[in-house]
């Protein structure tokens, strides 16, 4: 067999594993069917990894390849190094891969273990100690080294908890069953199209502190727990530069012995060169990245009270590397809920039960400074780049073509509702922002401030503000108010047309010795008949 594998598939899988939950539906127990492996085709696996992770961990025995019969086995046991990077023992149960290739090239990659490691630290002479376990795990999936992706992938993992404690402190964080698919696709350039989903049932963490006291008193705690459901995130990456990304880190891996012996050297000769075609390679990252996450039930709460959220949800859109780069990103916070005693009986009424906010920026030319950064660089130099440089590639991103967007955003509580949308623009050198805001219940909430300054006269200054801002207001249908505030290149500040601050003055224009020009000579008339 021809072992095309390249072994940053499994680097990244093997740096992945052990951070935590993955992917998920069910799937069968077993490895894909293949021929079992053999002891030179092991050897050739490991030689092909070897390029991408140095001979070192196998070396130290922290990673091994053997046959087996579904293919070969990668078997990750890092007790003893960790162990010995700690000073103290550290258990880490062995995880291991079942990978076998397939006749178009691809991999199939298994695993059943489930990770669980724990240990115990002594820090300044107080004793911390850690555990994390999965109850369970199973992850499948079909490995492209052309793409340096998963072409497909499902897993599921069981209940995930994770404990700490130390002498003033116990924290104790659960994740309920986790489920992840990752699908991919080529896409028109070579690079490939990654969708992903990944959900959590469940998420919760209970921590107490304790407070020092003196012999004989009570003892004196604080805690805190905050926990959400259906914990959800889903992404997508069109024409993602997952090769060029690896051969990036493979390239800086190959010269890492280099560049900590002689760093300057190594960038000034031919490796720098070739780290600038690489940097170029990965550019523009990604053509587009979309992304999604979203929570229910989420809640917070400690002595002081109980902070909740319906349902929470972020949208982000970022184009790539690009000379007309945009970002987009909407967060929306409902079902806000607040009870605690500290809180006045009219800040109920006041308090938002509802923020829906959207912002977006276009027209950031990233590529053009990012391209002249690379070509100008010198890496063997402190800094790379020469205060000239930096200086064009500021100037690069043409701060006049960005525009950023305020998308209609809304904050809403019982007794009043805001609304506002606007953009702010450099496009003639200086910042120019419209700004339109209209208001619902204004009248209620001056009402209700105002009742309550009878026992809080610190009050009245916010009812005082509240007015003023109200006089400077022009009706809108259904009661509402608005406010359009449009700030100038100049300065000046309008609010519906009136005008609250005059343009700047501009500066005095002054001459080498100090003088304003015009005022070392009067001016010379000419008759109109020399003209």
């Amino acid at each position: 067999m021809h072992h095309r594998f390249k072994a940053s598939a499994l680097a990244l899988w093997l740096a992945w594993l052990p951070a935590g939950p993955v992917l998920a539906q069910d799937g069968s127990m077993q490895p894909a069917p293949a021929s079992a492996g053999t002891i030179e085709e092991a050897a050739s696996l490991q030689t092909a990894l070897t390029a991408y992770l140095t001979g070192v961990p196998f070396e130290k025995k922290l990673l091994r390849i053997e046959p087996d019969p579904h293919g070969h086995r990668i078997v990750l046991d890092p007790a003893a190094v960790l162990s010995d990077l700690a000073g103290t023992p550290v258990s880490f149960a062995p995880l291991s891969l079942v990978v076998s290739e397939r006749d178009d090239g691809t991999w199939n990659v298994f695993t059943r273990d489930p990770v669980v490691v724990s240990g115990a630290f002594d820090v300044e002479g107080q004793t911390q100690r850690f555990e994390y376990s999965q109850g369970s795990q199973l992850f499948k999936g079909v490995y492209s080294p052309a793409l340096a992706t998963f072409l497909s992938a499902e897993a599921q993992v069981g209940t995930t908890t994770n404990r700490s404690n130390d002498a003033v402190s116990d924290s104790v964080a659960t994740i309920g069953a986790t489920r992840l698919t990752v699908a991919a696709t080529p896409a028109a350039d070579g690079g490939p199209d990654v969708a992903f989903t990944q959900v959590y049932d469940a998420v919760s963490q209970t921590t107490t502190v304790r407070f020092p006291v003196e012999e004989g008193a009570p003892p004196s705690s604080f805690g805190f727990e905050m926990g959400a459901k259906g914990v959800e995130t889903r992404g997508s990456l069109k024409a993602a530069r997952t090769r060029p990304i690896l051969d990036l880190y493979a390239l800086v891996l190959s010269n890492a012995a280099d560049l900590e012996r002689d760093a300057k050297g190594t960038l000034a000769g031919p490796f720098g060169m070739a780290l600038k075609d690489r940097l170029r390679s990965v550019l523009p990252l990604w053509s587009s990245l979309d992304g999604t996450a979203s929570a229910r039930d989420v809640k917070v709460a400690s002595l002081y009270g109980e902070f909740g959220i319906g349902e929470a949800s972020q949208t982000v859109h970022l184009s790539g590397i690009a000379a007309d780069a945009s970002f987009d990103m909407d967060v929306a916070l409902r079902g806000l809920a607040v009870t605690t005693p500290m809180m006045p009986a009219w800040g109920a009424s006041l308090t938002p039960d509802l923020v829906e906010l959207g912002v977006a920026v276009s027209g950031v030319d990233l590529a053009t400074p990012l391209e002249m950064a690379l070509e100008k660089a010198d890496f063997a130099s402190d800094p790379p780049l020469t205060p000239q440089v930096q200086a064009d590639v500021q100037a690069a991103f043409a701060p006049e073509r960005i525009r950023v967007r305020i998308k209609p955003s809304r904050i809403r509580s019982r007794d009043l509702d805001v609304a506002f949308s606007g953009e702010v623009s450099l496009a003639s050198g200086l910042p120019v922002s419209t700004m339109a805001i209209d208001v619902g219940g204004l009248d209620t909430a001056i009402a209700t401030l105002q009742g309550a300054a009878a026992s809080d006269p610190n009050l009245h200054q916010a009812v005082g503000m509240l007015q003023f801002a109200k006089g400077l207001s022009r009706p809108k249908d259904g009661g509402r108010l608005e406010w359009v505030v449009v700030s100038a290149g100049d300065g000046s500040v309008a609010i519906n047309g009136t005008m609250l601050k005059g343009p700047d003055e501009p500066p005095a224009l002054e001459t080498p010795d100090g003088e304003t020009p015009g005022d070392e000579m009067p001016a010379v008339e000419v008759p109109a008949d020399e003209l």
